[in-house]
């Protein structure tokens, strides 16, 4: 098993990841032979049957996530701005692993920038959202770890249950002055 000294905390795992799905969008294309970028990051983060609630709509499978990841991706740029976050490690754990697996829960605010302006200025969506993940040791990557060199890290999401809200940004027209 890994050593979980080098572990990241629970919730600063959960931010780190789920900062990559946004801030990063993808710029090139992928190559004929590999996943686009945005499924293998959902494919990495999330265990293969994850269960994921949108807006308490589901499970869906990981694949539906991306999807929804994938449509907001005509952007400029992205920003997650957190709210809160906390996490409350798994009891039942009496190991080391307990320190590292458990539910994250939390709200965010992702601002992103769109491509084409308004007023002169960059036209902005927020997107608000609150969300629960539980946090557990993936048994086939704790497998392949243990027989790789070095410390990796084998936690994904099992659960997720993820409630979002987008508005466009206001905006504001100065008035004509008369003279």
């Amino acid at each position: 098993m890994s050593n979980n000294s080098s572990l990241q905390q629970l919730a600063q795992w959960a931010q780190s990841k789920i900062n990559a799905l946004y801030e990063h969008p993808d710029t090139s294309l992928p190559d004929d032979n590999s996943a686009p970028p945005i499924a293998s990051r959902v494919q990495s983060l999330f265990a293969p049957t994850a269960q994921i609630y949108l807006n308490h709509t589901g499970p869906v499978p990981p694949e539906e996530f991306s999807k929804q990841l994938e449509k907001s991706f005509g952007t400029s740029n992205a920003e997650v701005e957190w709210k809160e976050c906390f996490e409350v490690l798994d009891d039942n754990e009496h190991d080391a692993e307990s320190e590292t697996v458990g539910i994250v829960a939390g709200y965010f605010i992702i601002t992103r920038t769109l491509k084409f302006r308004i007023r002169a200025a960059p036209a902005k969506n927020y997107t608000h959202v609150s969300f629960s993940a539980k946090i557990s040791n993936n048994p086939d990557l704790v497998q392949t770890s243990e027989k790789s060199i070095g410390d990796r890290d084998t936690r994904q999401i099992v659960q997720l249950f993820y409630t979002s809200m987008s508005k466009p940004a206001p905006v504001h027209i100065q008035g004509v002055h008369r003279t």
